[in-house]
């Protein structure tokens, strides 16, 4: 009977070696695989859908203010007064433009879609096309007998209104679009992670857990045959197995987390900040174009961007929603700011229909306070502000978020590698008994 226990021992001894090997695979492969996945979602979000929703996002607002800085120079021609306000826009419109390609471009290199590149390369031409018929304008206003201040010649005010046919029916629109569709795809690519995250867990506890039961079991089998009460090799194993359950997932779990809430609570706020800004750059834009042209119908542009921005009692503006979480000081100044805003608004409104041009040019041109030109500074650099403690905070996190998952490629191989190296080790002066 002791012959037969001790011929059976062996192969014993190589099935439980063989099936903590086994095991020690299926972690290595689970836990390899949770740790790319979450390098990966880390990674998609800092470095792909982020930026395309930053860029989309910012092509929206560049294109709004490039409108809004050229319904300036055409107010502001045929007033030597006003030279440095029209020198102030002339620079802006060349810094718009150039942004514009910078984030158009930007967004064709992050798709491999041919017709979403198509649609980015429409969107250049059409650029180039409203800037050809803003610079004719400008052109034709300059050179015009006819144009007087705040009155513009009639046919630059003609090629004037194609070029802002061309942004609010082809360019915005489009932009919007796309602007929508990168935001959701990151939001997409933050709840993917986080699913990925749940089943990748699941299988890592399964195997893991396994691996520890079979580790402790095969210690438990060795103790009573040979009357030791620790194999070193397995209980080291043992322990190496235990603290990669712990940190991996801890360190998973954080990054998900982390992703989750970084495009929560910051990346989609700055999206919303500076969507809030551009459409206030159209409001302002609107009001301009109805001081140069009262009857080509822009009072209702203003009338739409002023409802979108402030919104109804029930349904939350634009402006309330996207200073949701930014310092309540700097919300409030936001705030103040923009009720200024309206107000100069609602002045040059009624001082165009009572025919008071020069007043109206006025009011949309000054730079002292109660004008509207001060009053939306101080709107766009707090809004400015709100967004950029936004873009820094993401921008910060995603930086730990890499930092966090990197260097944990390797980690599955190496310990479990050693866990398999352990086990034979361990096992090996037993089975050299029975040689």
């Amino acid at each position: 009977m002791g012959r037969t226990i001790e011929r059976r021992t062996p192969t014993r001894l190589q099935l439980w070696t063989g099936a903590v090997v086994v095991l020690a695979a299926a972690a290595l492969t689970t836990g390899t695989i949770a740790i790319a996945d979450t390098q990966h979602g880390v990674n998609r979000v800092g470095r792909e859908t982020a930026p395309l929703a930053q860029a989309a996002s910012d092509l929206y607002f560049a294109l709004s203010d490039l409108d809004s800085q050229t319904a300036r120079q055409i107010l502001t021609t045929g007033d030597s007064a006003l030279d440095t306000v029209q020198g102030d826009a002339q620079a802006t419109v060349n810094s718009r433009v150039a942004e514009i390609d910078a984030d158009l471009r930007q967004a064709i290199g992050g798709t491999s879609d041919p017709a979403v590149q198509g649609q980015f390369q429409t969107m250049l031409d059409k650029v180039t096309l409203y800037h050809d018929l803003s610079a004719t304008a400008l052109t034709l206003d300059q050179l015009s007998k006819d144009a007087t201040k705040g009155h513009p010649d009639s046919v630059a005010l003609a090629y004037y209104s194609r070029a802002t046919d061309v942004m609010h029916f082809n360019l915005l629109p489009t932009a919007a679009q796309i602007r929508d569709s990168y935001a959701h795809q990151l939001t997409d690519s933050a709840k993917s992670e986080n699913d990925s995250w749940s089943v990748d867990t699941l299988l890592v506890v399964i195997t893991t857990v396994l691996l520890l039961a079979a580790l402790i079991l095969f210690q438990v089998a060795l103790s009573r045959r040979f009357h030791r009460t620790l194999n070193p090799f397995l209980a080291l194993a043992t322990v190496a197995t235990a603290a990669f359950l712990v940190s991996g997932l801890s360190m998973t779990a954080q990054q998900s987390d982390r992703l989750k809430q970084v495009v929560d609570q910051h990346m989609n706020p700055y999206l919303g900040i500076q969507h809030a800004r551009a459409v206030s750059y159209d409001a302002v834009g609107s009001i301009v174009r109805y001081a140069v042209a009262p009857d080509f119908g822009y009072d209702h542009g203003y009338a739409a961007d002023i409802a979108s921005l402030n919104g109804t009692p029930a349904t939350p503006g634009l402006l309330s929603a996207g200073l949701n979480g930014t310092g309540q000081a700097l919300s409030q100044r936001a705030g103040t700011d923009w009720t200024s805003v309206q107000r100069d608004a609602g002045k040059i409104k009624s001082e165009v229909d009572g025919g008071d041009v020069d007043s109206a040019l006025t009011e949309a041109t000054g730079i002292a306070g109660g004008q509207l030109g001060q009053d939306f500074y101080a709107l766009d650099t707090h809004l400015g502000q709100a967004a950029a403690t936004q873009l820094a905070a993401f921008q910060a996190t995603m930086a730990d978020a890499q930092s966090g998952a990197s260097g944990w490629g390797a980690v599955p191989a190496v310990l479990f590698g050693a866990v398999m190296a352990l086990t034979l080790v361990g096992v090996w002066r037993r089975l050299a008994e029975y040689r």
